[in-house]
């Protein structure tokens, strides 16, 4: 799985966030025909629905072509997390219990029926399904189901990178470890009722129930097509898949006719084509040979598309999400474990030209956390560009010169912001070492906790910044590679883990990100945006950064 040190963009990192953390899910098999009264569909829960099937003006049927740099990893949930198959489970072929609304907000119910009852104590959660979700093959997905997707996620052998996500429920980690074979934590009331029970209240459990590797898989389809699955799966979402060609570098996908939100696709074919690079992907959607660019616009590409108002005007539909950069600093170097030398380094970069250089791509922010967060309030200062502030701090440490190396691998923009942060620094009197290498070698790298600078990144996909700091600012952090470690820092995040709110734990985040703040745990450079690009024909576009482009509602106008 990779890092929060990859290349900038959703493309690596949508399901790199908390990988540090156990959280919790279910699972499911079996069908009735006559559901309780608990799986009917509440009229509020209408308005979450993906269409309307007939928005105004919509024309039905037509192709969509999406570009991609590389062939997915596997459309099997449990095993795809690059950006390809990200989009493919999210908003494609599976229907998890709940959906993220809109741009900014938290779960509404999808293959759900209404919102989960929650227990007094905040750790059993019982859930209503729908009784007209189906998988592709005709058959009604029923609790059973969850059941069983969610253990198969916990299987060893299978060695899915989201299994740790299933740690707290009660006996998941005993079936991760061949200890038991079944979760004592999921049960099934009946067909259309989930029921949950977690070790201790978990404030990102109804997040991780919008997760494609949550959603129901049929196991007799599993165990038929075997390590085919990964490639011409079953599943419940949108559109089922009628063609996988990997010489040919493309996948198509039809209308599934019993999808459970009527109306829905308005398209007649979505076709992905890879092995397409970023420079023939720019020449394909302006000559209308593709409709959609997969993983959006890298820098190289936001260049082009954004300096021309006409091209930005055609093409580009920014995309709220929220994500963060900054250098993780290796607190193995002496000097870099005084908290005076991090904050100087803060003091000394000038965001405002940094991230003139990423095209739209990020905007200057001085904190951990992204901009926007549901329902979070600031109480953290950001750092801002004060040269002469940086220059007393490294006088105060009694640092005269600092000599520092700083990695990067060779995607965008990396390079190009290592050269300026260069000269940035070298005005306070630190010297940076650029050192240059392939991708590989560069994660490879960092994972050993060389060097002493390297740029980091990360996009929230569980709306909670609970993500950013399990994964790279705890002491026990998946992606600590630099060794950072707050006593208080620790005791917040697992208090705001265990929170009954999502209220109560961006209450505690808060104090959290002053404390990082104040001790400079990194050099907080940008909070991230989205570029989408697509064809001026494409109407009613959506997308979130977590999930990517929504097909099911967008229509064309040839």
């Amino acid at each position: 799985m990779a890092g929060p040190h990859d290349e900038p963009t959703r493309r690596l990192v949508l399901a790199a966030g908390a990988a540090g953390a156990a959280t919790v899910l279910l699972s499911g098999c079996g069908g009735d025909p006559n559901p309780p009264a608990s799986a009917r569909i509440p009229a509020d829960v209408r308005r979450w629905a993906p269409g309307p099937g007939d928005p105004a003006g919509a024309r039905r049927g037509g192709k969509v072509i999406t570009a991609w740099s590389d062939e997915a990893q596997s459309y099997d949930p449990a095993v795809g997390w690059d950006l390809h198959s990200w989009e493919a489970i999210s908003t494609v072929l599976y229907a998890p219990l709940y959906q993220f609304a809109g741009q900014y907000d938290g779960p509404a119910p999808h293959a759900a029926a209404g919102p989960p009852e929650v227990s007094a104590d905040g750790r059993v959660y019982t859930i209503p399904l729908r009784a007209d979700v189906r998988f592709h093959n005709g058959r009604p997905v029923v609790a059973a189901d969850y059941i069983y997707t969610w253990t198969r996620l916990m299987d060893p052998e299978l060695a899915s990178w989201a299994s740790s996500y299933l740690f707290g429920i009660e006996g998941a980690e005993a079936v991760n470890g061949k200890k038991a074979q079944q979760i004592r934590g999921l049960s099934a009331p009946d067909p259309h009722t989930l029921r949950v029970q977690l070790t201790e209240p978990d404030v990102l459990f109804p997040a991780l129930l919008c997760m494609p590797y949550t959603a129901a898989l049929p196991g007799e389809e599993v165990r038929r097509l075997g390590t085919e699955f990964g490639r011409t799966p079953v599943g419940s979402g949108p559109m089922r898949i009628t063609r996988y060609d990997s010489k040919a570098r493309r996948a198509v996908f039809e209308p599934f006719d019993r999808y459970f939100w009527p109306g829905t696709p308005i398209i007649d074919t979505l076709e992905y084509r890879w092995g397409i690079g970023y420079p023939l992907q720019t020449l394909q959607i302006i000559g209308g040979r593709v409709d959609v660019l997969g993983e959006g616009l890298v820098a190289s590409q936001a260049a082009r598309f954004t300096a021309d108002a006409s091209m930005r005007e055609r093409f580009v539909q920014p995309v709220p999400v929220n994500g963060t950069q900054w250098l993780s600093v290796n607190l193995k170097r002496r000097e870099l474990r005084d908290p005076r030398v991090r904050q100087a380094l803060n003091w000394a970069v000038d965001r405002e030209q940094l991230m003139r250089l990423t095209f739209g791509l990020s905007d200057p922010w001085g904190s951990p956390f992204p901009k926007k967060l549901d329902r979070y309030r600031r109480t953290a200062k950001p750092y801002t560009h004060d040269p002469e502030r940086a220059r007393a701090l490294l006088r105060q440490a009694g640092i005269s010169k600092l000599r520092l190396n700083f990695l990067h691998g060779t995607q965008d923009p990396w390079p190009l912001l290592g050269q300026v942060l260069q000269q940035q620094f070298e005005a306070v009197g630190v010297e940076i070492s650029l050192n240059a290498m392939s991708q590989p070698a560069f994660e490879l790298a960092t994972s050993k906790g060389e060097g002493d600078l390297y740029g980091s990144h990360l996009y929230i996909t569980l709306n909670s910044a609970l993500e950013l700091v399990s994964s790279n600012f705890t002491s026990d952090a998946a992606y600590n590679y630099g060794g950072y470690a707050n006593p208080r820092v620790d005791a917040l995040t697992v208090k705001a883990r265990k929170a009954r709110s999502v209220e109560a734990a961006n209450s505690l985040l808060a104090e959290v990100e002053d404390e990082l703040v104040r001790d400079a745990s990194g050099v907080f450079v940008g909070s991230m945006n989205f570029l989408a690009a697509r064809a001026p024909e494409i109407r009613n576009y959506q997308m979130r950064g977590e999930t990517g482009t929504y097909y099911d509602r967008l229509w064309v106008k040839r």
